[in-house]
């Protein structure tokens, strides 16, 4: 056996072993990426029109700090409201 031939067995196996992985990524691999690419898309940052979770997380905290600040807010003009004046009144004579 020559190294000639010795080659081209080389060049054989590796020319199976490339068209192998070739079917495996795009028969297998592609799909499979394609399948979890669309079941995650509207989890995607930055897609789907600003709907994705994380921009609902960012709309609920801004949310939440409203109504912490209406909150705060309402409960000093409930004070105001319900509180006897407590400042000195000036008494004129």
């Amino acid at each position: 056996m020559g190294i000639i031939e010795l080659g081209q067995y080389a060049g054989a196996l590796t020319a199976i072993a490339l068209l192998v992985g070739m079917t495996i990524k795009w028969a297998i691999v592609k799909p499979i990426k394609a399948y979890i690419d669309t079941a995650t898309y509207p989890i995607h940052p930055e897609t789907n029109g600003g709907k994705s979770l994380s921009d609902v997380a960012q709309t609920v905290n801004r949310i939440e700090t409203s109504v912490k600040d209406l909150d705060y807010r309402l409960n000093s003009i409930e004070e105001l409201v319900t509180k006897p004046a407590t400042r000195n009144k000036k008494t004129t004579s």
